[in-house]
């Protein structure tokens, strides 16, 4: 079976999410492995934060390249993804998203801070395949 936005051999997903269309893996797209994509489990969830495209779209250069160690180490896209299910994608928690409640004070949260308050550098975690944290400034 595939994933239902993988028509005629096209990720239908790219409409919504451009910044990995440069992802060029189609494997979990052709399998049973599209029930763990990310961007599968966002677009079928009934809930979505306000704040979500917009804090995806904040490294669209590094996301593709980041996508794809995430959907090659399972540690890592258990570590990624749990916060996005855990606050971006629930209607009861995503008020407490540390990246949610910097935006709605009217500030930009700075580059790489998970929803937990964890600063991740994408850069670095995508060269060394594997998570690196940057020392969290006060917020």
């Amino acid at each position: 079976m595939t994933c239902p936005y993988y028509v005629d051999f096209t990720r239908d997903c790219i409409r919504t999410y451009p910044m990995i269309i440069e992802h060029r893996d189609f494997t979990p797209c052709e399998s049973e492995g599209y029930h763990r994509c990310l961007v599968y489990n966002i677009l079928k969830s009934d809930f979505r934060c306000q704040h979500l495209d917009t804090c995806l779209n904040m490294f669209p250069s590094d996301l593709p390249d980041f996508y794809t160690v995430l959907n090659q180490n399972r540690v890592i896209y258990d570590y990624v993804t749990k916060p996005v299910y855990q606050y971006c994608l629930s209607k009861d928690n995503h008020v407490h998203c540390a990246r949610y409640k910097l935006k709605q004070d009217g500030q930009e949260p700075p580059p790489g801070l998970n929803p937990d308050g964890n600063i991740i550098n994408i850069a670095d975690s995508t060269h060394k395949n594997k998570i690196v944290f940057e020392k969290a400034k006060k917020l």
